[in-house]
């Protein structure tokens, strides 16, 4: 695959590490392209990094106002900030981030290939993760997510990086550590548990103590606790020390508690596993292969150092999901660039015993390329773009003039689509507030329902008050409905 624009020898890299970041950011972008928010996290995400735009507040993520405490703040800062370059920013700048980190993370797991394996296998692995179908999908959503698995690889990029070339360990272990801490502040314990997981468990399978103690011991772990120690003084100091602890009783509750959002049985993630990386996965049975072929055909797999490394991550990351409570296939992100890095080693196998593969990929991506935007640009988007919230939104700006606007019982995300839309916290009532008559409003009022589909009584109630629907919008199971009370 990267012998289409890397010769043996080496010549024109630049070339073949300019054509994989064309290839990779070109894909990324046309996959969001011309899209809207829907579905459950997007909208919640995003506004809640319009929020933090809007008051130049990133300490502490919150949701129409209140403080959201799933995660730490950094996995919202890179939407964020694209967001603050406009006043009404569209869509698109809160995926472009998501398409920039999924390309960021592309390059260092080649760079993670190239240290280990040479700069062939690293290349074939960056094009063969940027095409892999999980990869694509994670990055095609407004989440948090993306800057995780940014992190993670950039973090087991230093540790590779430093254990292969132990005379510049002490920039590679600054990269490991800091990488850590950022993948910590973006979705909390998971960020600095799979790095850590996947580095002792490397150095415990290689029989290197002195690794351990250095992970665990070295003075550089206070990069690694600096940045934390900083962002909780920083909500210590404004919000007192309950946001932490909910901080960390939420990324605990998800691993531990049978309650938590999302429990699935302990061997959920392999058909999800099998369908993300198809068509790649095929390359596991090549060093399936070769690790036990008859031994009259024994021939030694090369490339053992990233072969052992990847392995050691993707089981690590797998086996740790998969004993965790919740799960869901957006979760498998971390694996992702782990099996790229197998599979490549399989890839280069294959086209060294099959030359004429290596005249083809250049068509191959190229179809797959096709294939992928053509997908999401004309089916996967516009279908998407049917349940977006911007239809509800964009009606209730052309309305907001008559009255104030209230928000009825809504869920988490129509509260972020309402601050991403209008730009403003609105207000919110509660069932109870309509139904006892807590709540008066004033001529020109509006109320954005959250579906009263199946609440007979809260629709007499709202209609009892003089109220008229005037808009209604489906948005996945549920609708929108917007009611005003102006004549």
């Amino acid at each position: 695959m990267a012998g289409v624009f890397l010769k043996e020898d080496g010549n024109k890299s630049s070339r073949a590490w300019l054509a994989l970041l064309i290839f990779t950011l070109a894909l990324q972008i046309l996959c969001i392209w011309n899209i809207e928010l829907s579905g459950r996290d997007s909208p919640r995400v995003a506004g809640i990094a319009r929020e933090m735009a809007v008051t130049s507040d990133y300490l502490i993520p919150r949701l129409n106002g209140e403080n959201f405490l799933e995660y730490p703040s950094l996995g919202y800062w890179p939407i964020a900030l694209s967001l603050s370059v406009s006043k009404k920013p569209e869509e698109f700048l809160a995926f472009l981030p998501i398409a920039l980190l999924g390309t960021g993370t592309v390059l260092i797991t080649s760079l993670i290939g190239k240290v280990l394996a040479g700069e062939r296998i690293g290349l074939i692995a960056g094009f063969i993760l940027s095409t892999t179908p999980g990869f694509v999908s994670i990055h095609h959503h407004c989440r948090v997510d993306p800057a995780l698995l940014f992190f993670i690889t950039l973090s087991l990029y230093g540790l590779a990086a430093g254990y292969r070339a132990p005379k510049r360990r002490f920039l590679f272990s600054v990269i490991f550590y800091l990488a850590t801490a950022c993948a910590f502040l973006s979705k909390g314990i998971i960020g600095a548990a799979i790095p850590i997981g996947t580095a002792l468990v490397f150095f415990v399978m290689r029989k290197d103590l002195a690794a351990i103690r250095r992970l665990l011991l070295s003075p550089g772990i206070l990069l690694f606790l600096l940045p934390i120690f900083l962002w909780g003084s920083g909500v210590w100091l404004f919000e007192g020390p309950g946001i932490i602890k909910e901080v960390l009783q939420q990324s605990l509750l998800r691993f531990l508690s049978p309650e938590a959002d999302h429990v699935k049985p302990i061997y959920f993630y392999f058909i999800p596993t099998l369908v993300s990386l198809m068509p790649w996965i095929f390359l596991s049975i090549i060093l399936v292969w070769y690790r036990y072929r008859p031994h009259h055909l024994s021939e030694l797999l090369p490339h053992g150092s990233l072969l052992k490394y990847s392995l050691v991550w993707f089981l690590t990351v797998f086996i740790g999901l998969s004993l965790a409570s919740a799960k869901r296939p957006l979760y498998l992100g971390p694996l992702f660039p782990a099996f790229a890095l197998l599979a490549a080693i399989g890839w280069d196998r294959l086209r060294e015993k099959f030359p004429k593969v290596k005249r083809v990929e250049i068509f191959g991506l190229a179809f797959i390329f096709i294939i992928y935007t053509g997908t999401y640009l004309f089916f996967i988007t516009p279908s998407e773009n049917k349940q977006s919230f911007r239809g509800l939104f964009d009606f209730v700006s052309s309305q907001q003039s008559r009255g104030q606007v209230y928000l009825v019982n809504p869920s988490e995300s129509v509260q972020g689509a309402s601050f991403f839309y209008l730009g403003e916290k609105m207000p919110v009532l509660d069932r109870q507030d309509l139904l006892t008559g807590r709540f008066e409003g004033r001529q020109g009022t509006i109320l954005v329902v959250d579906t009263y589909s199946k609440d007979d009584q809260l629709l007499s109630a709202i209609l009892s008050k003089g109220y008229r629907q005037v808009f209604n919008r489906r948005y996945g199971k549920d609708e929108g409905y917007v009611f005003s009370n102006s004549h």
